[in-house]
């Protein structure tokens, strides 16, 4: 399996090269080369490397040594990650930038896991972003072991994610209950009216953008693909395309319901010529609006995602069951349903 070649350089000295090849039925041939001065050296290393070779794994390790956290990383965004939303890449990417990138997967340990893990909190980051880390770490190395044959030690990373959870390190992020009050969406109201007034053919009109997501519960990327020719008026429904789901998002094609007062604001946009979306915009743009609003109107820690809670909300509150509030919302189970349902007593209807 190794052979050892006496080599003259130079200078007239002699150099010795070891050269193990193994070529095994049903597997990949593996080859590797090493280069000592001295006979000794290269005979000592050839049969340490033989007989590392011939544990079981010990080829499939070899041939992905020298490959990173960081290849891996890489490589699951090109392949896995195409129709992965900007928050997930963006974390994975961060990740990219970190120390852990550099680990080769074959040596991970449960001790650098910690270690990234530590040094995420000791720079202000809460347990709930370090969560996200781990979780997507997690995901990748089970990716790389299942579809690529890398042998990453998936021993080594639970252990560490068990203490990580332990000591408080890690954690699930709470649900979000935060809901805008009236008055908050009295003041984003009259600045989009202001802005409105200003530049009239130049402003996505967030104050009906802003309306409809209330009144249909729409998804701000959502809100931007629903078209004229997916609309129903007859029975105020429509179709939304590539509705977000846990595992499949393209061709995930669903109808929902459309309220009276969703289906108000749809009436009243202009239809372009050429354009079959309802609400031709920028899902970005939107985005970049929204913040700005809320920073103008002194609102804190208000996201354009709230508006969803606060209208799977307003339709428990005007009396809906949870099977007709699926309908609008197109929640996948009662269960993630329920995180959405942060109701005002006040409100509540008396039946």
């Amino acid at each position: 399996m190794a052979t050892i070649r006496k080599r003259r350089r130079k200078d007239g000295s002699f150099s010795y090269l070891v050269q193990i090849r193994i070529a095994r039925r049903g597997q990949p041939e593996h080859s590797e080369s090493r280069t000592f001065p001295k006979k000794a050296m290269a005979e000592e290393w050839a049969k340490r490397r033989e007989l590392e070779l011939m544990q079981p794994g010990g080829v499939l390790t070899a041939k992905w040594r020298g490959v990173t956290l960081g290849d891996a990383f890489v490589r699951y965004l090109h392949v896995f990650a195409q129709g992965a939303g900007r928050s997930k890449r963006a974390t994975i990417q961060q990740m990219g930038r970190f120390p852990i990138a550099r680990v080769q997967i074959t040596e991970l340990t449960s001790e650098q896991v910690i270690e990234h893990a530590v040094m995420r909190r000791n720079s202000g980051v809460l347990p709930q972003t370090i969560n996200q880390d781990i979780v997507w770490l997690g995901i990748i190395l089970k990716t790389a072991v299942a579809a690529w044959k890398m042998p990453a030690d998936l021993g080594e990373f639970e252990s560490a994610k068990l203490l990580l959870r332990s000591k408080g390190l890690i954690a699930k992020a709470e649900a979000r209950a935060r809901r805008p009050s009236a008055q908050e969406i009295d003041s984003l109201r009259a600045y989009f009216q202001r802005s409105q007034r200003i530049r009239p053919s130049a402003i996505i009109p967030m104050e009906d953008i802003m309306d409809f997501a209330i009144a249909s519960s729409r998804r701000q990327e959502e809100i931007t693909r629903l078209t004229w020719s997916d609309l129903d008026r007859e029975s105020m429904t429509c179709w939304v395309r590539d509705a977000k789901h846990p595992r499949r998002k393209l061709g995930n094609h669903k109808r929902f319901k459309l309220t009276r007062e969703a289906m108000a604001i749809i009436q009243r946009q202009p239809r372009l010529q050429g354009e079959d979306r309802i609400f031709p915009y920028n899902s970005k743009s939107i985005g970049t609006r929204w913040r700005a609003a809320t920073a103008a109107c002194g609102i804190e820690d208000l996201r354009f995602h709230d508006l969803r809670h606060e209208a799977t909300s307003r339709l428990f509150e005007a009396g809906y069951e949870i099977v007709e509030v699926q309908q609008f919302t197109l929640h996948e189970s009662w269960d993630v349903l329920k995180r959405y349902t942060h109701l005002r007593p006040q409100d509540l209807v008396l039946k």
